[in-house]
């Protein structure tokens, strides 16, 4: 279903209850009023028809000028009948010319129940009926009467159908109405779908014109606006991924078809092909080095949170790094402060991948001794109860500041390093390996020169 369409259906179902519940409050209230109003024109009756026969002391107002009193009287009833009982049951009144066919059902049960409680009320079929006892100081006596309320129900049966007819047209007008405003209110969000349905891969600098920033549909597209400079974003980045993969790619895969072709031109000595075959051997172990660096920057990601199983000391894992390290490189110095280790071993652990770990751990060292003048990496620890922090700091050039939000990008390669060997993925590598276990990475210059990394990993 279609918003524009449950809109309505919400906004007239609202709207016809709400009617419905209203309309049954009056038609309720009214037909209360006219009941209560009817049998008290009926309790008036009958006390004065008792009042003009009983109250005196002897029969001064017999029966026939009764009748003519009531006959005379303004407020009509509808088929009246009205009976008075003596205290042995006999009726002594009765308005009916015939009272053996009177419309009431009387019984001695009512009687007495009359009498018990000095003033009743009930319905008999379609007649309501009020029972009265009267005692004067010559007359004790039941007066029963009791009619239908002809008008009465002829003004619930109008109102019912004025009610019905009424409501039945309110909701048919409510539904139009709230199809014609849901229209408009969703007017503004059918604009920013075509408008974002026409945006193309091609066209990702396009961006949403926002009229009103306060209201929910301004918000929206300002969200929408949000989302398209991060998917261009992407975009520029992954075709600076690929750019740069591409030349990275070309300049080995040049270099040994140049040489082959050359080493085909004409004979050559064994020593030249030797050499040859030894140069196109280096180019092709860094193929392999870099084609297996890409895979694993490919491979860590946020969502591979489940190889992080093992515990971890750190202290540990950075001897069997030092020592890896200077067996492949015996130039290197890399130099481990322990002098804050705590009491508590704990503070030394963090739940990770050990392969992982070692990973970022040896980019940074072979970093820092790579470009160090001294080829010296100093590595600090800084545990405490809820984190463990890492530094890594070398004697180097530096990084510019407008390069430091930039090193982290795959390939990316500052002024000061172009001179040195590298393919720039390795801290790429190492953001995305310490972003996996929970952990920061920043860059502080250090002065007069050199570079610290700062890792920081939180202990849960």
């Amino acid at each position: 279903m279609q918003i524009r369409t449950r809109l309505t259906v919400q906004f007239s179902l609202l709207v016809s209850g709400i009617l419905l519940v209203t309309f049954l409050a009056v038609y309720f209230f009214t037909y209360y009023n006219v009941t209560e109003d009817f049998y008290d024109r009926l309790r008036s009756k009958a006390k004065s028809q008792a009042e003009l026969l009983l109250k005196v002391q002897v029969p001064l107002i017999n029966a026939e000028v009764l009748k003519a009193l009531d006959e005379t009287n303004r407020d009509l009833i509808y088929d009246e009948n009205i009976f008075i009982f003596d205290e042995k049951n006999r009726l002594i009144y009765s308005n009916s010319t015939t009272p053996q066919l009177k419309a009431l059902h009387v019984s001695n049960y009512w009687l007495d129940e009359i009498r018990k409680a000095g003033q009743i009320r009930y319905d008999d079929g379609d007649y309501k009926v009020v029972g009265l006892y009267y005692k004067y100081p010559f007359n004790k006596a039941v007066v029963m009467l009791g009619a239908k309320d002809l008008y009465g129900q002829a003004n619930l049966s109008n109102l019912k159908t004025l009610l019905t007819v009424l409501y039945l047209i309110v909701t048919f007008v409510v539904a139009i109405v709230g199809w014609i405003f849901s229209k408009r209110a969703l007017r503004p969000i059918s604009k920013v779908m075509n408008a974002v349905e026409g945006i193309l891969p091609q066209k990702l600098d396009t961006r949403l014109n926002v009229p009103n920033q306060k209201d929910e549909i301004g918000r929206l597209t300002v969200t929408f606006n949000k989302l398209l400079d991060r998917i261009e974003t992407a975009f520029q980045m992954q075709k600076i991924f690929v750019a740069n993969v591409s030349h990275e790619l070309k300049n080995p895969l040049t270099k040994i078809k140049s040489q082959l072709e050359v080493i085909m031109l004409k004979e050559r000595s064994p020593y030249e092909y030797q050499m040859t075959i030894r140069s196109v051997l280096e180019d092709i172990q860094e193929l392999g080095q870099l084609s297996n660096t890409l895979l694993e920057l490919a491979k860590v990601s946020e969502d591979q949170r489940d190889l992080l199983t093992e515990l971890i000391r750190v202290d540990d894992l950075l001897l069997d790094c030092r020592m890896n390290l200077a067996e492949a490189n015996p130039a290197y110095n890399i130099q481990l402060n322990f002098d804050e280790l705590p009491e508590d071993d704990t503070w030394l652990e963090i739940t990770g991948n050990t392969t992982l770990l070692k990973t970022a751990f040896l980019n940074l060292m072979d970093n820092a001794c790579k470009f160090s003048d001294d080829n010296t990496v100093n590595i600090c620890l800084h545990p405490s109860r809820g984190q463990l922090g890492l530094t890594f700091s070398d004697n180097g050039k530096g990084i510019p500041e407008k390069d430091k939000s930039l090193v982290f990008q795959p390939f990316y390669r500052s002024d000061n390093t172009a001179s040195i060997k590298g393919y720039g993925i390795g801290l790429s590598l190492v953001e995305r390996i310490v972003k996996l276990h929970n952990g920061s990475i920043s860059i502080q210059s250090n002065i007069p020169k050199g570079t610290t990394f700062r890792l920081t990993f939180l202990r849960l």
